[in-house]
């Protein structure tokens, strides 16, 4: 039976310098090179669990864009990858799937309009509380922006951006952690908040690509991934497994 894993990038298999274990800075080796230049770094243990999964086997999902992917400088060479938060799959090749963009551009259509006006909405939202942040649409070809990103300009720990989230599920009427990829969601986590609109979600992408691969044969799947916004494609695989001290592993410890 064929192995495919499935598994996120930022903070599962590497992490910005900041977040690099104490005295981890002389053995981490670059991951991926950040245009702002906090760079992203991969432990010892990172590098082993990559070798141990097979990067020829592994499918990267992930936040990322596609040119922030292109970014990424470990050896995948798996099936493709699903980028953007799901609005985007790339083949093998790392070209884009049509059948897939032609379906993005379709469930955005009807919400391109408040997607578009999120940044400017972020920001007034950012003035009310006295909070400094930076905004903007995730931009992929074909698509246009797929969905919305805040970080704090002042703390990167990302605690003041708690404060627009009331403000944000009313805006878009949504209810706090919902899982609904029929309904807009919102994502915290640290120092990046995501807005996504309906349609757009790793988990469809996972489902949709999956379906595909399982066409040539059984396939067993396996889910990697730290935060929240991750559980619900980790779900659509067979198994699943999540760093110790993540976002998740906070969460199932309550």
């Amino acid at each position: 039976m064929r192995i495919v894993v499935l598994t996120d990038l930022d903070d599962t298999l590497f992490q910005t310098a900041r977040k690099l274990p104490a005295g981890g800075e002389t053995r981490a080796v670059l991951a991926a090179r950040a245009t702002n230049g906090h760079d992203s770094f991969a432990t010892p243990g990172q590098l082993a669990l990559l070798d141990w999964m097979d990067p020829s086997r592994c499918v990267p999902v992930t936040a990322r864009g596609t040119e922030a992917y292109s970014r990424v400088s470990l050896p995948f060479a798996g099936p493709g990858a699903i980028v953007a938060n799901g609005a985007v799959v790339l083949d093998e090749h790392g070209e884009v799937n049509a059948d897939w963009q032609a379906r993005i551009q379709h469930v955005l259509d009807p919400v391109r309009d408040l997607l578009d006006g999120l940044p400017d909405r972020l920001l007034a939202e950012a003035a009310g509380h006295g909070i400094s942040i930076r905004t903007w649409l995730v931009q992929e070809p074909g698509c246009g922006g797929v969905y919305a990103v805040a970080k704090a300009n002042d703390d990167a720990s990302g605690g003041p951006l708690h404060a627009l989230v009331p403000g944000l599920l009313d805006h878009l009427r949504i209810e706090a952690d919902t899982t609904d990829d029929t309904r807009w969601r919102l994502h915290l986590n640290g120092n990046n908040l995501a807005l996504m609109p309906p349609g757009i979600s790793k988990a469809l992408a996972t489902a949709w690509l999956l379906e595909r691969l399982r066409r040539d044969g059984e396939l067993l799947a396996i889910g990697a991934g730290d935060s929240s916004s991750d559980l619900a494609f980790m779900r659509v695989c067979d198994l699943w497994m999540t760093p110790s001290g993540s976002q998740l592993d906070r969460a199932w410890g309550r």
